[in-house]
């Protein structure tokens, strides 16, 4: 079975921002399209245009032949320019495409630059200590050794568990990418990765970091949604759609059945146990004012806030901690080799 592939975010924001210069220039969508096309390096793109201009040649709309696309335009996209084009606001609505794909970018980039250095200090924090393990301490513990005597506690149960690592390393290693192997294979399957997904939601700073970023995708397409008229509803399911995670999707969907069956909004909302009680607070009053579009953005943009702010501090908090179990394992590897030196130039006094 062939791998479903969709637009990247990157390039979706480049093709809606050239497909909206054309829209408003006095180029036919047509002859716009096979514009983008020569200048994209995109093969896949290439096909889809050459196929969109091929529907519109026999009379389709732009969103006719955009649908026609099934797995490469997201549903939420399809819904927007097929709104935008019987309202006459095809331009407006493709801009407001790239500007929310813009955002979710500018989110994603802003949690890659939180996680990414304490990643890769906790890295160099276990090639250090597997350096001293695997190649400074043997050559210490033959220097140690010659002088004879006995050594300390410290020193023997560090050198004892340096001699260990360094007979099963092979083992320890095949041990660790098979049990890795194994749990990321499991909970690729379908049925596994709803609790996976469940799990993110669950997992302490994890957990929270998850909620604001489903929150703020959440606000924002459903306000882009709403603004362009689709109903609360029926945008909750498309909404739904954008998210890889099965666990939050299966909940948007819940909710969305829930106001099918004349639920309160908020109320629905609130019975997902997902979403920051900012949303579910200011949800409340965007229904009772009816500005629900307009009060998801000022939603999302505070909830992205309070989010960049909690990866800033979260960054500064984990710097230090992972600075200090290195310098202490470190520490103690450099204590066992100084004792029984320093227990030696005292014999020798």
């Amino acid at each position: 079975m062939e791998k479903k592939t969709t637009m990247s975010k990157q390039d979706m924001i480049i093709f809606a921002r050239q497909l909206a210069l054309v829209v408003d220039s006095d180029v036919s969508i047509h002859t716009g399209l096979g514009i983008i096309s020569e200048k994209s390096d995109d093969q896949k793109l290439k096909i889809i245009i050459k196929n969109m201009q091929d529907a519109i040649a026999m009379g389709d709309s732009l969103s006719e032949a955009l649908n026609k696309e099934n797995e490469y335009f997201p549903k939420i996209v399809k819904s927007i320019l097929r709104i935008g084009e019987e309202s006459g606001e095809l331009s407006s609505a493709l801009n407001q495409i790239a500007d929310n794909y813009e955002r979710e970018l500018e989110t994603s980039s802003k949690i890659r630059a939180a996680v990414t250095y304490p990643i890769i200090l906790f890295a160099l924090m276990i090639i250090v200590v597997f350096v001293l393990i695997l190649k400074v301490l043997p050559m210490f513990n033959g220097i140690l050794m010659s002088f004879g005597g006995e050594m300390p506690p410290l020193t023997h149960t560090i050198m004892g568990i340096s001699a260990w690592i360094r007979q099963y390393f092979l083992v320890i290693l095949i041990g660790f990418v098979a049990i890795a192997g194994a749990v990321v294979l499991y909970f690729r399957a379908k049925k596994n990765k709803a609790v996976w997904d469940k799990l993110l939601f669950k997992l302490p700073i994890v957990g929270h970091i998850t909620a604001a970023t489903t929150a703020v995708r959440f606000a924002r397409n459903l306000a882009m949604l709403i603004k362009s008229g689709i109903s609360i509803n029926h945008g909750m399911r498309l909404v739904a759609e954008i998210f890889d995670n099965l666990y939050a999707k299966q909940k948007i969907e819940t909710a969305a059945d829930a106001i099918d069956a004349d639920d309160p909004v908020e109320q629905a909302i609130e019975s997902l146990n997902l979403f920051p009680w900012v949303l579910i607070k200011l949800f409340s009053v965007a229904t009772s004012t009816g500005h629900i579009d307009l009060m998801l953005e000022k939603a999302a943009i505070t909830m992205e806030q309070e989010l960049s702010y909690r990866l800033e501090r979260l960054t500064t908090v984990i710097e230090p901690i992972l600075i200090m179990i290195i310098s202490f394992i470190v520490g103690m590897i450099l204590i066992a080799v100084i004792l029984p030196i320093i227990d030696i130039m005292n014999a020798i006094g």
